[in-house]
């Protein structure tokens, strides 16, 4: 762990902010306080890197993957002057970075679109149209903090969907991924290690605890509460009452898609809690845990994402513009980046505290903070190869030597094998889904108390009778059982399973007969999510469908080679995404990026290979297109590395065809392919 102190008063990162500067003047202030550094440290630079190193990281970095033959010839062969700021300028502006950013705020905010009803569909597409709408980043977060209403309608509510009926876990997650600060241990005790209590922890939570994860459908329905229910149904017997609260709860389950409040949860401190402060059980009220010491009883979502996301809270600002600068160097300034500790120090303090000031005079654009960093000339050096360690001082003689992320290399190979990979996206099945849910919403919302009541009384006597038929066929089955009367068995169980499939279609026909009573035509909101082979369960949902009338330029590559932003989040198990170290999405920023033994073996042997080596991949197209051996050499590199091969790599090239014709081709491209240079971020 660092040990200097990183914590600057608000009112002096305030007082730093002056008027705005151009971008490059941002870029040079960088370099002065890096270079400062080299001297009072004695650090020598990283060399300038060359304009093939460059293209290929720049396009790595920023969009995710690496240049197609063309796009790397293209700037190679450009002598216009400024060529590197205009191409950090047009990959920041296309919707590559949407989708390579996509997945990185997919690891930190753990997103699985495989949530229920198309919620994590719906929260993933909200993620990107924020990145493609460039929104300030204290924006977004105030809007992910304070979302509510139903799914189709605001995608953000899938933030607290992902942590459904986990108050206390998702507020921890709030203060790790926002704040820098890990919680987590004051939910039990004070923490061990920190100055924070486990009040402190509660009178946190308590800002959101509150926050329901299922709206009550009767909240909706003018006149329809438990009262007139109970009115309705005191005649009844208990197994018809509880069937009818059952169908109405079923038929009602569109009016449940979302985040609202529920006014009468309270949070108590718990009953074994054992500290001076406070008695066990007792009620916490919400309060922040530094900076203004803000608390309300009313709006305190509100005023608790604005405390979070303001600018006199140090942590917030701090947290991002370290978090940023790992992004692009492939180290912060402070690590860990979201372990902050009173006594934590950045590397170069003088530097984070112009990146933290910086980025609020740039009010939050994230877009311009990076643009600042990618044009100095501390990003364009070479990279540091040697091991470097965590918990020493790191001072930026250039970026450190990266391995690619999960994504970087599968969306790599989409390069390599199809055209335009930025532009391939799956349909829009699940917005078709969404609409489906709101109008159904919108049409349960106009049915009356009366219709609602009728209906389900019908639904309800139907499950009631069914249910005594099931009584009577388990009872049939269990002595069947007994006797080892095997066919007398297989008819009960038919019997069974047939009065419960019955009994599972009454909400949804209830459903039906409800909106069509209510003079709309009828339609199911269990839409059936179209499934690939490999894929079941909840991982087949949401982005599964594959865009209508496939442009031509993509028929024949079938419906896997799509960039990792379209695909199911996370992978499926055994996809080659998860073997190279994908996030499983459960804890924040799980991915991983160690080498093993299956990912090797998915280079050299696996499937991937082969579409590669395909007539019709990208690479093969180039390479067959060439006119001699020459051109066919200089159309694997540049579609591997985005450089030519130097003079040695010719000659080695040209004793490898001339020993094995084709299949030394073949020898030299799979070498390539599972090099250090392919996979790793020079």
């Amino acid at each position: 762990m660092m040990t200097l102190r990183y914590i600057f008063p608000a009112a002096a990162i305030v007082a730093s902010v002056l008027a705005p500067v151009r971008a490059d003047q941002v870029s040079e202030k960088i370099d002065e306080l890096v270079e400062a550094n080299y001297k009072a440290k004695k650090i020598e630079p990283n060399a300038p890197v060359s304009d093939e190193v460059f293209v290929r990281r720049a396009y790595l970095d920023i969009i995710g993957r690496i240049p197609s033959m063309e796009e790397a010839r293209a700037f190679l062969e450009s002598g216009e002057a400024g060529k590197r700021t205009k191409l950090i300028d047009t990959l920041l502006g296309s919707e590559g970075y949407v989708s390579h950013w996509y997945n990185w705020w997919a690891d930190i905010l753990r997103v699985q679109t495989g949530m229920r009803d198309e919620a994590g569909t719906a929260y993933a597409e909200w993620v990107k149209d924020s990145l493609r709408k460039n929104v300030p980043y204290d924006q977004f977060v105030k809007t992910l903090v304070t979302a509510e209403g139903f799914v189709w309608d605001n995608g953000a509510v899938g933030y607290y969907l992902r942590d459904a009926g986990m108050p206390l876990d998702n507020m921890s997650n709030t203060a790790q991924i926002f704040l820098g600060t890990r919680l987590v241990c004051a939910q039990c005790h004070n923490h061990p290690f920190d100055r924070w209590t486990q009040k402190d922890y509660y009178q946190m939570a308590a800002y959101t605890y509150n926050v329901s994860t299922e709206l009550n459908p009767m909240d909706f329905v003018r006149g329809l509460d438990e009262k007139a229910l109970a009115s309705k149904t005191k005649r009844s017997g208990e197994r018809q009452r509880q069937a009818m609260r059952r169908i109405i709860d079923g038929m009602l389950e569109p009016l449940k898609n979302g985040v609202g409040e529920n006014e009468g949860t309270k949070l108590n401190l718990p009953g074994d809690y054992k500290y001076d402060d406070a008695k066990p059980g007792e009620m916490v009220e919400a309060r922040t845990i530094f900076g203004e010491k803000v608390s309300s009883r009313r709006e305190a979502r509100k005023h608790y994402a604005d405390w979070m996301a303001s600018t006199e809270n140090p942590r917030f600002t701090l947290v991002m513009a370290n978090r940023l600068w790992k992004r692009v160097m492939g180290m912060g300034l402070i690590e860990p980046v979201d372990d902050f500790k009173d006594g934590t120090e950045a590397s170069n303090p003088v530097l984070m505290k112009y990146l933290t000031s910086q980025l609020v005079n740039m009010r939050y654009d994230t877009k311009k903070f990076l643009r600042a960093i990618y044009n100095t000339k501390t990003y364009q050096r070479e990279t540091t190869r040697g091991d470097v360690p965590e918990d020493q001082p790191y001072y930026f003689p250039g970026p450190v030597l990266r391995r690619m992320t999960a994504e970087q290399i599968w969306d790599s190979v989409c390069t390599i094998v199809i055209p335009d990979p930025d532009g391939r996206k799956r349909g829009n099945g699940y917005k078709a889904k969404l609409e489906v849910m709101r109008s159904e919403a919108d049409q349960l919302k106009a049915a009356t108390k009366d219709d609602i009541i009728t209906v389900a009384k019908k639904y309800a006597d139907m499950d009631a009778e069914a249910e005594l038929k099931a009584m009577v066929a388990r009872e049939k089955l269990n002595k069947a059982r007994e006797a080892g009367d095997a066919k007398v068995t297989g008819e009960a169980q038919k019997e069974l399973n047939a009065l419960n499939a019955q009994r599972d279609g009454f909400e949804t026909a209830a459903r039906a007969e409800l909106i069509k009573l209510a003079g709309e035509k009828s339609r199911s909101i269990f839409t059936t999510a179209v499934k690939k082979p490999g894929m079941s369960g909840e991982g087949a949902k949401g982005m599964m469908e594959v865009t209508p009338n496939d442009p031509g330029q993509w028929a024949g590559f079938g419906d896997e080679f799509f960039r990792a932003s379209e695909l199911p989040s996370p992978a499926p198990g055994g996809h080659f995404l998860r073997e190279f170290g994908q996030s499983n999405r459960e804890v924040i920023e799980n991915a991983s990026g160690e080498a093993t033994v299956s990912q090797a073996l998915n280079l050299m042997n696996g499937p991937v290979f082969n579409v590669v080596m395909g007539e019709k991949s990208q690479l093969m197209q180039r390479f067959s297109g060439a006119s001699n051996d020459e051109g066919r050499m200089n159309a694997i590199f540049m579609t591997l590395y985005g450089r030519k091969p130097n003079e040695t790599e010719k000659a080695i090239v040209a004793e490898a065809v001339a020993e094995k014709g084709k299949d030394g081709w073949k020898n030299v491209i799979w070498a390539l392919l599972n090099s250090r240079e392919f996979v790793f971020i020079q």
